[in-house]
């Protein structure tokens, strides 16, 4: 892949771009206020940030829009405040004025903010953090105590959800946007190859997500973790079990396949590369799945065009897995930048495996947003994937979606990739 320019920051007509996008959102709902939530940092991955993509600012606020006003920025704590003198200190380009900020999100500092911004006893307030947002906040993102706290104080306020009407306006991207969802696909291919050239005999699992973090780190991008599993046969899919269970990393070994998930964004604009390794000769279930999971990504690519529906994609883009009578773990494609859609598509899950028959309550996970019309702009992660009895293999990259067919964004985690063992 070619080497990408480092992208500016954004601009101020961005800014003002996405606040035009707030009062859209206003407009249609007929709100007197616009509240988005935005869950706590490192809350990743997959974080409920959508309070950043109107502050271009720290993670972790409540965003009041009011009428026609500027937001206010209701902050956690004064470190942001410390951190935002220091930013103005350096020149740093800023969003948010120092009269924007205030400190104390909980639900009783916020009624107490519509109090004194003058908000109707019974307006209707739109609250971005009350819908699901898959694939963590199935009930939403928003705590019960902050909602409580408000309607404690102001009970007759109405809270209308429009998430969807956030995704719909939020989801095309802009030509900055996309400059920053480029360079942070270029991070995630450089990611993918550290992975790659890692996966050796002897390594750990942990030196492999140190190296892949490292290449991250050293580009000037973010990632907060790597979902990960090794062996001859892997079903699992998560962060990496030594992370969460008092175990040492696996070591990794001839005929291993090192599969993962690898986050990589910039300015907070993800892509996510479905890395696969295999390391020597691999068992030929392995072969046969990784194949399978290519040319669902092949269907996936040529479908993701303007004006079809995201599930015809999903319906197109899982007929080679139904038809090899494979099974799958995770979705084939979702949308990031930000989530909503998500495609199961209807081949089988882990419920096929005899041994899972011992867990007392297995469930489908729902594939919302099938009806959306896609426009040229929006952003998929591609991850398409396929089991044979125990053996796993995913593939795939970020999309965008194009006027003819996607646009592909990186190459290597888009194949099963060798290591040099």
């Amino acid at each position: 892949m070619n080497t990408i320019t480092v992208p500016s920051p954004f601009s101020f007509e961005e800014r003002d771009r996405r606040w035009g996008i707030a009062r859209k959102i206003m407009q249609l709902n007929d709100l007197e206020v616009l509240m988005i939530y935005g869950d706590r940092e490192s809350a990743a991955p997959a974080p409920f940030c959508i309070d950043h993509y109107f502050t271009n600012d720290r993670l972790g606020s409540v965003v009041i829009f009011h009428q026609d006003k500027a937001p206010l920025v209701v902050t956690f704590a004064p470190m942001m405040v410390a951190d935002h003198i220091q930013a103005q200190m350096r020149g740093d380009v800023q969003w948010i004025s120092p009269e924007q900020i205030i400190v104390g999100k909980t639900g009783r500092n916020i009624a107490q903010i519509f109090v004194d911004l003058g908000v109707s006893a019974n307006a209707n307030i739109g609250v971005v953090g009350l819908e699901p947002y898959p694939p963590f906040y199935f009930d939403g993102a928003m705590p019960y105590n902050t909602l409580t706290g408000i309607k404690e104080r102001l009970p007759q306020l109405n809270f209308v959800p429009v998430y969807k009407h956030f995704f719909q306006l939020a989801s095309v991207k802009s030509a900055e946007e996309l400059e920053h969802v480029r360079y942070a696909a270029m991070i995630g291919e450089a990611m993918s190859e550290s992975m790659r050239a890692t996966a050796l005999v002897g390594h750990s699992e942990a030196d492999i997500a140190a190296a892949v973090t490292a290449k991250c780190l050293s580009m000037g991008g973010f990632t907060a973790e790597i979902l990960m599993g090794s062996g001859p046969e892997y079903i699992g899919w998560g962060q990496p079990a030594w992370q969460y269970r008092s175990q040492p990393p696996r070591k990794i070994e001839q005929g291993d396949i090192v599969l993962s998930e690898i986050f990589a964004l910039y300015g907070m604009y993800e892509t996510q590369h479905q890395a696969a390794v295999a390391v020597g000769k691999i068992h030929p279930n392995l072969e046969k799945a990784a194949a399978v999971a290519r040319e669902c990504y092949e269907i996936g690519v040529e479908n993701l065009k303007e004006g079809v529906t995201f599930g015809e994609v999903v319906d197109k883009m899982e007929q080679p897995l139904l038809k090899s009578k494979g099974w799958h773990v995770h979705p084939l494609i979702h949308s990031i930048n930000p989530y909503g859609p998500i495609g199961f598509g209807t081949a089988p899950g882990i419920e096929s495996l005899p041994i899972a028959q011992k867990y007392r309550q297995l469930e489908r996970l729902p594939n919302p947003g099938r009806e959306l019309v896609l426009k040229a702009g929006m952003t998929f992660a591609f991850e398409p994937n396929c089991a044979f009895g125990y053996h796993l293999c995913n593939l795939g990259g970020t999309v965008v979606v194009g006027q003819s067919q996607g646009i592909e964004l990186n190459h290597n985690s888009t194949y099963l990739m060798r290591a040099d063992n």
